[in-house]
């Protein structure tokens, strides 16, 4: 194959394959000219662990979700917007074969504008009368990108992993190999970091069709009020958090742990068959239409961010990418056309000059923004009233993603996702619930703690290896002033406590890991994972010359740098 066929780098600084064989082609040329090469789906996960490392005497990205750009320098960043046809195998049984660039669903906010609902997995599934069997708060991403970082939904019943039969992908000498379920190595391929190669194309077997109905009701935690023993093993009429997770097909908790605040929103579903009649009633995490939505996303962006940072300067300077947002938002909710625009804009000013003023206050005696914290957060997340429980019943490829409609850019998050045996989860909890009763808002944060399960996997590097698994997400808002990741920052207090615990965890590998103590992080990490040698043993064969290996994953991995790691075989 000659360098004819390898395709042109574009403007954005990716490479746009269109076929395979281009795939091939850049693989072969990063293996000949000792560059790195690695795959962006839809950039949900942190930057440095998406892309590769910069060339000499360019700048490292931060750190961060929703990085849109790679680094500048010769290494090879690649975009599948143009790979992503669905090839209908069998359709009496629902078996396809996917392009790994192929989204889910719509990512609204892909930056080639090549996403639509029309050409996502779900919905070509859903118009032929199938669906995948277990989904993630959102969509948006790629189904390589899902596979690839270990992606879970929050069910013990289902996992999307009952769906794949196959997939094939090229190592790093260009060798296209395809592994199906019964193959030796199929569980370290799938989930595998973009290490073991680049994920071509993926055979999956669908489940019918089927909508989920649920509810959601927010409960203050300290009072007989709330249906789950959270912090111990059941009581009379009351399942432990545990027994829920185990009992509730579908399920995820949001915890409010802050001082006058302490609540716990449940949201909880089931499946249902098909109906002759059906009037779908989806769920909505914010407003009940697309503007009262963005208006509500883009006032909890300013609290947020205020609540985040100590400067009047930094909140309006990170809020330019809301407003901007916000102003596209509306003006597309609205047709997207001349009026559309012309009012979205006028609207925009009105909330800027309001936003603007209630900041310069609000910065100014910050004491009073946390006193009124309470009171605004009960707007913002209301305790239910009795028989008032949000009812939802729909197609589960829309409302199973619960957090679909929450917009990548205004309400921007990211978190560490810690998974823990099932059977610790009361001991978890208790845990949590002593660090942010002694730590206040140092601990609580501004923000929810987001708790739900896993069902166990056999892919070797997943965190739910041979094992269900109580997930723990601690989020932080990405307008926060701060590293969250770093030695004594938000993040640590919470791998530190769980470890001198003595409570066993992995983490997920598309999030926050600890940006500190390297070699000892690594190597807990590798204590926690039976197949880890094999995986690195067959990393080693795979990519002989490294160019899937960036020094990100070298630090997290094997806590050394990539030089010192190849000088040391």
């Amino acid at each position: 194959m000659g360098p004819s066929s390898v395709p042109p780098i574009g403007e954005d600084g990716f490479y746009h394959p269109k076929k395979e064989s281009e795939i091939v082609a850049l693989v072969q040329k990063a293996s000949a000219e000792n560059l790195e090469i690695r795959v962006r789906g839809a950039a949900h996960s942190l930057a440095r662990a998406i892309y590769t490392d910069p060339g000499p005497g360019f700048r490292q990205l931060p750190n961060e979700v929703s990085e849109e750009k790679p680094p500048q320098g010769p290494n090879l960043n690649i975009m599948l917007d143009q790979y992503i046809q669905l090839h209908w195998e069998d359709e009496v049984k629902g078996i396809i074969e996917v392009e790994a660039g192929i989204h889910l669903g719509l990512d609204p906010n892909d930056p080639t504008g090549t996403s639509t609902l029309e050409n996502s997995l779900l919905y070509q599934a859903f118009k032929k009368g199938f669906t995948l069997s277990d989904l993630g708060g959102i969509s948006h991403q790629t189904v390589s990108g899902f596979l690839m970082t270990g992606s879970s939904g929050g069910s013990l019943m289902y996992s999307i992993d009952e769906n794949i039969l196959g997939l094939s992908i090229i190592d790093g000498n260009g060798v296209i190999e395809w592994f199906n379920r019964e193959d030796e190595n199929f569980d370290a391929v799938v989930l595998s970091l973009g290490l073991l190669g680049i994920i071509s194309k993926v055979r999956l077997k669908l489940t019918p069709n089927f909508y989920i109905y649920g509810q959601q009701i927010t409960y203050p935690i300290q009072t007989d009020l709330c249906p789950i023993d959270l912090f111990g093993n059941g009581s009379i009429g009351k399942p432990s958090l545990e027994d829920f997770l185990k009992g509730t097909p579908y399920s995820r908790l949001l915890w409010w742990p802050q001082d006058k605040v302490n609540r716990m929103v449940i949201w909880e579903a089931s499946r249902g068959a098909a109906m002759p009649v059906f009037d779908p009633a989806p769920y909505e995490e914010f407003g009940d239409t697309n503007f009262s939505t963005n208006v509500e996303e883009l006032w909890a962006s300013i609290l947020f961010t205020m609540l985040g940072n100590s400067k009047f300067s930094q909140v309006w300077q990170k809020l330019k990418a809301s407003f901007s947002k916000f102003n596209t938002l509306t003006n597309q909710s609205w047709g997207n056309n001349f009026f559309s625009w012309l009012m979205a804009g006028l609207v925009t000013f009105f909330f800027q000059v309001i936003g603007f003023l209630m900041i310069l206050f609000f910065m100014t005696f910050k004491g009073l923004l946390n006193s009124l914290y309470p009171v605004v957060l009960d707007m913002l997340q209301p305790l239910t009233k009795k028989g008032k429980a949000m009812l939802f019943m729909d197609y589960m490829y829309r409302s199973l993603p619960m957090d679909n409609n929450a917009n990548d850019i205004i309400m921007d998050t990211e978190f560490t996702e810690i998974w823990i045996p099932l059977s610790e989860t009361a001991h978890a909890m208790k845990v949590l619930d002593k660090m942010f009763t002694k730590g206040k808002f140092k601990t609580t944060g501004y923000y929810s703690t987001e708790l739900y399960a896993g069902k166990k996997s056999s892919y070797w590097l997943s965190p739910a290896y041979e094992r269900d698994v109580f997930r723990i997400d601690c989020f932080w808002f990405k307008n926060n002033e701060g590293n969250p990741g770093g030695k004594g920052e938000y993040y640590s207090q919470f791998w530190e406590e769980l470890r001198k615990e003595n409570i066993p965890f992995r983490l997920h590998w598309a999030k926050f890991l600890p940006e500190y103590d390297y070699e000892n992080w690594s190597e807990y990490l590798r204590a926690q994972y039976p197949r880890w040698v094999d995986f690195m043993e067959l990393r080693k064969k795979r990519d002989p010359k490294n160019i899937f290996l960036t020094e990100y994953w070298s630090w997290h991995l094997f806590g050394k740098s990539k030089e010192s790691l190849i000088k040391g075989g």
